[in-house]
């Protein structure tokens, strides 16, 4: 806790504190009877269960299937209910779950969780919905508090990692969030049908439906570990192109994150960023169809030599061109070695005619370059290449992106990330 920024722990700080006060409020009105309690202690049993195995999202945060359940309690017990089995299930999946969550991490879940069941069962209960087990056909409160439920929940998670990741929250919600919206639209209706199950066959037939929402938690899983593992492919594919040549260990991953700190001080939509980053990942793939020997030449080139090496833009465009995903961005590969003034390479592009990706991946490739030996020449210190960056506005780079770049080291809080760069790009020479 301590290591976050004052923005987040105020956030934190409001989230908890406005949960306690709707948990007292809501508990006053708990009606307790032996269906409740054997309702309650059925539902946190399951929910603890569901809440022990959470898919873990791209940027941070995580979600459950947990949501059906809290969703069918809430129908037939009322919210207060709903709020303690949710608290249960939380910190109960503590001591089943092999990958631990820090305690503050989990009061917030807890938190945030308490604030989306009260009012989610407040806006159920006044579009007239009841709290009972003849209500399962009522459309319209149901939709709304599974809609109010949902809205709740993911802006809670969207602004907490937003100000701890110190992006936008829009980002958030286009590199992780919105994955989630069909397995938590599909969550409620199954939430339903075992409220609806849990009175007419009891719960023993709730069990029935538990597989189909184990279904639906590992279907979203395969998805979300297809995606880590095409972003960790990426990794792997740089990390083994980066050691063909002992001089740019690092380097493309270096590039990736040079990349990402210069895209979002332009402000760049996140989905974008993340284009930018796994294309500066790959930026140098084309070096595939070098060979070794040249790569790691001691010396200037020929200018035969320098031909040669000059086709890798191209050959890394060629290479990606038949990738689904990555096809229509190819041409940030292609062109990452092309200059502001036309003088480039390997078509000689000139000005806005580079695509804003290309332009992008142009500056970070340099800056590391400039930063680290090479073949043919020593490094300069960070001073020596930005000064280089700002001498170069204008003919080698784009004026507007250089600008923006030296304003990544002025501004306080991206330094520290930029700095710790330049660290890992010293400790990988060593």
């Amino acid at each position: 806790m301590k290591r976050y920024p004052k923005a987040v722990k105020i956030y934190i700080c409001s989230i908890v504190g406005l949960a306690v006060l709707l948990l007292v409020l809501m508990s006053y009105n708990v009606q307790i009877d032996t269906a409740t309690v054997q309702g309650f202690l059925f539902f946190s049993a399951l929910a603890v269960a569901t809440e022990s195995l959470p898919v873990y999202l791209g940027r941070g945060g995580a979600v459950t299937v947990t949501v059906a359940l809290v969703y069918g309690s809430i129908i037939l017990f009322g919210p207060a209910v709903s709020m303690y089995i949710m608290i249960i299930a939380n910190v109960g999946s503590q001591f089943f779950s092999r990958e631990k969550i820090e305690w503050h991490k989990v009061i917030f879940n807890c938190a945030q969780y308490v604030i989306a069941i009260a009012i989610a069962g407040v806006v159920y209960k006044f579009t007239g919905g009841s709290f009972s087990s003849n209500n399962f056909f009522n459309i319209i409160p149901l939709l709304l508090a599974a809609l109010t439920f949902f809205t709740i929940n993911i802006t809670a998670i969207t602004f907490i990692l937003a100000l701890v990741q110190r992006v936008p929250p829009w980002g958030i919600w286009v590199t992780s969030i919105k994955w989630t919206i069909p397995n938590m639209l599909t969550l409620p209706v199954l939430g339903l049908i075992m409220a609806y199950v849990y009175v007419t066959i009891g719960p023993l037939g709730v069990f029935l439906f538990f597989a189909p929402l184990l279904l639906a938690r590992f279907i979203f899983k395969s998805y979300m570990d297809t995606r880590e593992l095409y972003v960790n492919t990426l990794e792997a594919l740089a990390s083994a192109l980066d050691a063909k040549d002992r001089y740019t260990r690092g380097h493309s991953d270096r590039v990736a994150k040079y990349a990402v700190e210069l895209a979002r001080q332009l402000k760049t939509p996140e989905d974008q960023v993340e284009v930018i980053q796994h294309m500066a990942l790959l930026h140098d793939i084309g070096k595939i169809g070098i060979s070794d020997e040249l790569l790691n030449r001691v010396g200037r080139l020929s200018d035969e030599e320098f031909d040669l090496i000059k086709l890798h833009p191209v050959i890394g465009a060629n290479i990606l061109r038949d990738l689904n995903y990555m096809g229509s961005y190819t041409e940030y590969v292609r062109y990452h070695h092309e200059k502001f003034d036309g003088s480039g390479y390997p078509d000689g592009l000139k000005g806005d005619d580079i695509p804003l990706g290309a332009r992008i991946i142009t500056l970070a490739d340099s800056f590391d370059a400039m930063t680290t030996d090479r073949s043919y020449r020593k490094k300069m210190t960070v001073e020596e290449a930005l000064d280089e960056v700002r001498r170069c506005a204008g003919s080698h780079f784009d004026p507007y992106l250089a600008r923006a770049f030296l304003e990544c080291w002025q501004e306080k809080a991206p330094v520290p990330q930029m700095a710790a760069y330049i660290e890992m790009a010293s400790l990988t020479e060593k």
